[in-house]
């Protein structure tokens, strides 16, 4: 037998694509410039770092005050610049055409980087190695006080693959169980949990649809157990009646001893009072309006996740003001839960007014945030919307976080792109989180660059 290279493979396959018409969306912006290369040519070789990383990805001795020229600038609220970014102390000082001196971008694209609405990352590392598995506290099926943090890996391999596409932070949730305990906004950097922590207590995960039923203590076998067993929860923890202005003050001595509450009490008790948010994840038509039904019954601070039918109830998610942390846009009719699944689920969620925050759901494949952005404006959602969708816009302003859009005043957190962010060939060149240049090796690079030659 010949002996056949890989590229000699390669090569063959390129010449049975040639005169294959490209595909084009008038959804796109009319100049949209990606960065080059053919299905033959290998990537070019990484950039070497010009300061050493740290474990959490910072490059040591990085300067934090710099300016940046001739770039695209998308602000991440749906506009967009020309012009540069002059950075000072780790913060913006100013944005846009006048900014004109610095390095010179050549015409790259500067963005606020991207924000998944949630995941799994740092919690499970290898799917098919039990060890690695911390997502999922199994021994009650409602554990409100669990918090991710507490698993949470910040030396994840994982997490330099998502930073190399541009995906710098995102929600990472708990999974399984009734009620799986406190999410918590994470950036992508940083050795360290305290490090990495952006916002803890982001909600507590409450898990709607059959897939979340069992036979745990707190977990119900069917969907109309599961609400049962929530309104049980809620009642048993509703917070204390405010003092009655109007009644005797004790005398000294008459004091009642302080209530003593467990961890799960204070929870519950957060989560009645509305100090403590709840991400109720739904796919199903049905289970999305139980959801949205069981928050508005007890006035629950509430954000949805998921919402793979959201299209068919659109409607009542708008008329709610709930975020939705939708996604992955990707799904398919693949269960009983996403019959009604569909690609134009985001453009008709938008269309009806309900803020998204896109999420790509598996920490292995979080590099692919973007692809959910392109699919999503391939089909029908507008450009600007999208990336307001993949960079968390909708998200600071739920949660009160610097992140979403550039702004002068805030830290410099931002991404270079070779072309735009979300078009699949794109490479993403330079990041930085709160002013601190970070690397975008991975081990998929540094082992790419090791054996790129095989012989």
């Amino acid at each position: 037998m010949a002996d056949v290279s890989r590229r000699s493979l390669l090569a063959a396959a390129a010449a049975g694509l040639a005169g294959v018409p490209a595909l084009a969306n008038a959804a796109f912006p009319a100049a949209v410039s990606t960065s080059g290369g053919t299905f033959t040519s290998p990537p070019p070789a990484s950039a070497p770092d010009m300061f050493p990383a740290d474990l959490g990805g910072y490059l040591d001795g990085a300067p934090t005050s710099f300016s940046l020229r001739n770039a695209r600038i998308l602000v991440g609220d749906g506009s967009e610049l020309t012009g540069g970014i002059r950075v000072e102390g780790g913060k913006i000082v100013e944005i846009g055409p006048g900014v004109t001196v610095g390095t010179d971008l050549g015409g790259a694209t500067i963005f606020p980087g991207f924000f998944d609405g949630g995941s799994g990352l740092g919690l499970w590392e290898i799917d098919l190695e039990s060890a690695t598995h911390d997502e999922s506290e199994g021994s009650d099926g409602a554990v409100p006080a669990v918090r991710v943090e507490d698993s949470y890996n910040p030396l994840s391999e994982l997490i330099p693959v998502a930073r190399r596409q541009g995906v710098l932070g995102g929600l990472v949730m708990p999974s399984g169980g009734l009620v799986g305990g406190q999410a918590a906004w994470m950036r992508f950097a940083g050795s360290r949990v305290a490090e990495a922590t952006m916002l803890s207590g982001a909600g507590v995960v409450v898990n709607f649809g059959h897939a979340d039923t069992g036979d745990r203590a707190n977990q119900a076998s069917s969907r109309m157990g599961l609400v049962w067993k929530l309104r049980e929860l809620l009642d048993a923890n509703a917070p204390p009646e405010p003092p009655d202005p109007k009644a005797r003050k004790p005398k000294k001595g008459e004091e009642p001893e302080p209530e003593v509450l467990t961890r799960t009490q204070k929870a519950w008790r957060a989560v009645r009072s509305g100090e403590l948010r709840v991400i109720l994840a739904a796919d199903r038509a049905d289970d999305i309006v139980a959801a949205l039904a069981l928050a508005a019954e007890y006035q629950l601070k509430a954000v949805l996740a998921g919402c793979a039918e959201g299209s068919l109830v659109a409607r009542e998610l708008a008329d709610s003001g709930t975020t939705v942390l939708l996604g992955p846009v990707t799904t398919q009719p693949s269960g009983w839960d996403t019959l009604h699944a569909r690609y134009e689920n985001a453009a008709l969620l938008h269309a009806a007014g309900v803020p998204i925050v896109l999420r790509a759901g598996d920490p292995h494949n979080l590099r692919e945030l973007p692809t959910e952005a392109v699919v999503a404006v391939a089909a029908g959602l507008p450009y600007g919307a999208a990336i307001r969708a993949a960079c968390g816009f909708h998200a600071a302003r739920v949660w009160d976080l610097p992140i979403g859009a550039l702004v002068a005043g805030r830290a410099a957190t931002f991404v270079v792109a070779q072309g735009d962010p979300i078009e699949p060939r794109t490479r993403m060149s330079r990041a930085f989180y709160d002013g601190r240049e970070l690397s975008l090796r991975s081990r998929q690079s540094r082992l790419l660059d090791r054996f790129r030659t095989l012989e």
